[in-house]
């Protein structure tokens, strides 16, 4: 075997630890989220949004429910009062990274600059120890760099059961099937987006979702925060 075949093959086998052991590391914690018993965590990334953002805390506040935040650093800053109102709520805030980078496609760096930057921003911004909020990667994907970084820090990693699909394009799930969903899998962690968007209409169906998703609460569900999972990863 020549040197340059073996050193393709280790390339190789190098890039595809680099992205499937992160894969089934994620996998795994999503199926642990599916052990939950009549429970339900409201999860939104992507925000801040000026307009969306106090609309969902309104409506939250309405239904006496709590939910978990995971916020794009970037998108803090000239909203930090947006961000003071959800801690006051008694919500709970995550970081999502700064620029929502997709660890897989762009360099294995890449994603680890993006989190580091956006745990410094988060705590220039807002005082908090960003290390030790739950982190939900963007896209839901690392590599292996970038979760042997967070892991290192002992940075909790927050997956989803319950994907809205209010940002998939062309992807129709209407807020009657995604409680049905939640129903027959006796709860979930839920992923809604509260950034502001163009689109006609995206903010009355984000509000919709949600709004579907908390008269659950009439058949017992309980709503808890990320951090207040049994078993959280």
């Amino acid at each position: 075997m020549s040197p340059t075949l073996i050193a393709l093959i280790a390339f190789a086998v190098a890039g595809a630890v680099h992205v499937l052991a992160p894969r089934l590391w994620l996998a795994r914690a999503r199926r642990r989220l599916v052990t939950l018993c009549r429970q339900i965590v409201i999860t939104f990334d992507d925000g801040p949004g000026r307009l969306l953002t106090p609309l969902v805390v309104r409506r939250l506040a309405e239904a006496g429910v709590p939910a978990t935040f995971f916020l794009l650093a970037h998108n803090v800053r000239g909203n930090e009062d947006i961000v003071d109102d959800i801690i006051s709520k008694g919500h709970e805030v995550g970081s999502h990274g700064d620029e929502h980078v997709h660890h897989i496609w762009s360099w294995p760096w890449e994603g680890l600059v993006d989190t580091r930057a956006a745990w410094r921003r988060l705590h220039d911004l807002t005082g908090l120890d960003a290390r030790r909020i739950p982190f939900r990667p963007p896209y839901g994907k690392m590599n292996l760099l970038s979760l042997l970084w967070v892991l290192w820090h002992g940075t909790p990693i927050t997956m989803w059961t319950h994907d809205s699909y209010d940002t998939r394009l062309g992807v129709e799930l209407s807020p009657d099937s995604l409680v049905a969903s939640l129903r027959s899998a006796g709860g979930g962690v839920v992923l809604l987006h509260d950034f502001d968007r163009s689109i006609a209409n995206a903010d009355k169906q984000v509000l919709a979702k949600l709004d579907a998703v908390l008269t659950l609460r009439d058949e017992g569900f309980k709503f808890l925060r990320v951090g207040e999972l049994d078993a959280p990863v």
